[in-house]
């Protein structure tokens, strides 16, 4: 009955290259060791349709909409007879410069046509203010310029106007900017159109990975390493092109070079220290280490979109170029189930790229030393074997220019704005594992179903980001939210006839809800505060539980909401409303051990609702809907 559970658990705790190393499926023994190497496979073809409806209303009552007018005749009308003046005044006091010099009757001619086009520039600014002050006049509700406004000073409006003429008139020509821009945006549009895809995207479609992992004898020091056709072999390209833009990324070119280095690229050792109860381990180069990272994620993608992953839980230790140290308590130790572990991560300081996107750093190949603690991560835990787990990390982070796991783009507008180094560090994460249900097992890669054929895995995470300036907050409300929980479940029933999981999840932020509306409107300075929430769930039922056991139905589906608030001088009582659904049936088929190919039918739903007053003027409302009907079959093989 394994093997069953081996499936769950080949994807959702040990990842590829840890499971590799279970199957062992081909060893080569020397004096010194021994080498196991295998491969694996994964590729999904999809067949569908998808349809996009997009709605967007602005509308403005009676009153309002005769200001608009006025603003499209009169008001502009005096703009385009200053700008003409304007240019005709030039013109005239070029052609008088050009002849100086001249007879006396050249020049009279001249200076009298920059007279002339003197007095047609201030009549036309004197119709185009008084256009101005007018139409201000009726957008704040008064009958008209020579109002008294003030009866204790006597000040009308058009005095009151006047005291800062130049920027009244400057954010009034801002505000009908804005007004005339969100007419033209209004749409009322329908497209659907068939498809066929591969997945998963992010490795062109088919995935196929090699690994060979070296241990001595003693099992104390070894390496990992594996090879993947997928696209980070793309991404070291844009690393090393950065100038390249996204949109000239060339797919079919870039593609052939697809292949990079995977999941692990290390040498690590172990080392035990008998006395004080511990084991340390010493590990360099690319690597993931998941000894306290969640255990509940997806069944190889085979559900419904936005589904958490066990990151999502607890972040698992994963250098891309780095050097990671742990200790652990020995068993029958007073340090048993104690456990430690920090890296520091590289990344980007290598060959030329210190030269290339550090400024200032010119020739040095090597990290800062104030960048250290910021692309670091340091985590404890302690395990009560088949109670609970409880844990706690760091994980650094920056928002400054070396930050080399993201793109200098990531954080260029905070860093506009003034934000440093100081006002980010990553954040802390909090977890606890209930291991009540397990038999004794402290996670599913030691759960034993003869034993324990009924077990349940309970997880809860919890992340914190530490943001020193709130303000910082509306930038990226992935990165900069309040805080972010993820429960989650998973379990089999009676030896894999059934298996189940799911999470729940919530979090609270504060951003530009300019992130959520596709550039409609901007906050940018005034953040929005940001609610999100969702759960996504799994089963999969064995259909001949009393023959080979090999066949399963699976059905998935999750549901999410994200709700924004907010509100500034120009956008009143902003309110967007984000819906993202979706569900899917399957049949599998396992073979060959831990292999199964499946198909299914899957169906995915979109939903986006809007909100708001611009200038008190113009009500702006968005509907939006997507939906997308596929029918999927894919295939998984380990050797």
């Amino acid at each position: 009955m394994k093997k069953i559970l081996g499936i769950v658990t080949a994807l959702a705790v040990m990842g590829g290259l840890s499971f590799a190393q279970e199957l062992k499926t081909a060893t080569l023994e020397s004096p010194v060791g021994k080498i196991s190497f295998g491969a694996w496979g994964r590729s999904t073809f999809e067949l569908g349709r998808e349809q996009i409806k997009t709605k967007l209303d602005v509308s403005a009552d009676a009153a309002t909409q005769a200001l608009l007018d006025t603003a499209t005749t009169t008001y502009d009308g005096a703009y385009a007879a200053v700008t003409a003046a304007e240019e005709a005044y030039e013109a005239a006091k070029e052609a008088w410069i050009a002849t100086a010099g001249e007879d006396e009757t050249t020049v009279n001619t001249a200076a009298a046509a920059v007279k002339t086009t003197k007095d047609a520039l201030a009549t036309a600014k004197a119709q185009y203010e008084s256009a101005c002050m007018g139409l201000a006049a009726g957008l704040a509700g008064i009958p008209s310029t020579d109002t008294v406004i003030d009866p204790t000073t006597g000040i009308t409006f058009e005095q009151y106007f006047n005291l800062d003429k130049e920027a009244n008139i400057e954010e009034l020509a801002g505000t009908i900017a804005a007004v005339k821009a969100l007419y033209g945006a209004a749409m009322d549009t329908k497209s659907s159109t068939n498809f066929i895809r591969m997945n998963p995207d992010w490795s062109y479609g088919c995935r196929v990975g090699f690994w060979i992992i070296g241990r001595t004898n003693d099992e104390h020091f070894g390496f990992d390493f594996n090879l993947d056709s997928d696209a980070a072999a793309l991404f070291l390209h844009k690393l090393y092109d950065s100038d390249e833009a996204q949109e000239d990324t060339n797919y079919l070119e870039d593609g052939k070079y697809a292949v990079a280095i995977g999941d692990q690229a290390k040498i690590w050792g172990l080392f035990d220290a008998e006395p004080i109860g511990a084991q340390f381990k010493l590990a360099f180069g690319k690597m993931r280490e998941n000894v306290l990272r969640g255990s509940i994620g997806d069944f190889g993608q085979r559900e419904s979109s936005d589904v958490k992953s066990e990151d999502d839980i607890f972040q698992e230790f994963w250098p891309v170029t780095g050097m990671f140290a742990s200790v652990s308590g020995l068993k029958d130790t007073f340090l048993e189930g104690f456990y430690a572990a920090g890296c520091v991560d590289v990344t980007g300081v290598l060959g030329t790229s210190a030269v290339d996107k550090t400024a200032g750093n010119a020739g040095v190949k090597g990290m800062d030393m104030h960048d250290v603690f910021h692309n670091g991560q340091y985590a404890v835990g302690y395990t009560i074997p088949g109670w609970a787990q409880i844990k706690a990390q760091y994980w650094g982070d920056s928002i400054t220019e070396t930050n080399y796991r993201y793109e200098k783009s990531k954080y260029q507008a905070a860093r506009e704005a003034g934000f440093d180094r100081d006002d980010y560090y990553g954040r802390m994460e909090f977890g606890v594992d209930f291991l009540g249900l397990m038999g004794g097992a402290t996670g599913l890669a030691d759960l034993d179903l003869e034993k324990t054929p009924n077990a349940c895995l309970i997880e809860l995470g919890v992340k914190v980001p530490v943001v020193t300036d709130n303000d910082l907050r509306q930038y990226d409300p992935e990165k900069f939210y309040n805080w972010y929980s993820c429960l989650g479940t998973m379990g089999v029933i009676q030896k894999g006839f059934i298996l189940y999981k799911a999470h729940v999840w919530g979090g609270q932020g504060v951003s530009n809800l300019t992130n959520y509306t596709s550039g409609l409107i901007d906050l940018t300075g005034d953040p929005a505060d940001i609610l999100m929430a969702g759960f996504d769930a799994l089963a999969e039922v064995c259909v001949n539980p009393f023959g080979g056991q090999n066949l399963f139905v699976g059905l998935s589906g999750n549901w999410n909401i994200t709700k924004a608030d907010g509100s500034n001088d120009t956008y009143k009582d902003a309110a967007l409303t984000q819906y993202k659904a979706g569900a899917e049936v399957y049949l599998k088929k396992t073979f060959a051990a831990n292999n199964f190919i499946f198909a299914g039918l899957a169906y995915r739903y979109e939903k986006s609702e809007m909100s708001c007053k611009v200038m008190d003027m113009v009500n702006v409302d968005l509907d939006s809907t997507k939906w997308t009907l596929y029918a999927p079959i894919g295939i998984e093989m380990f050797f």
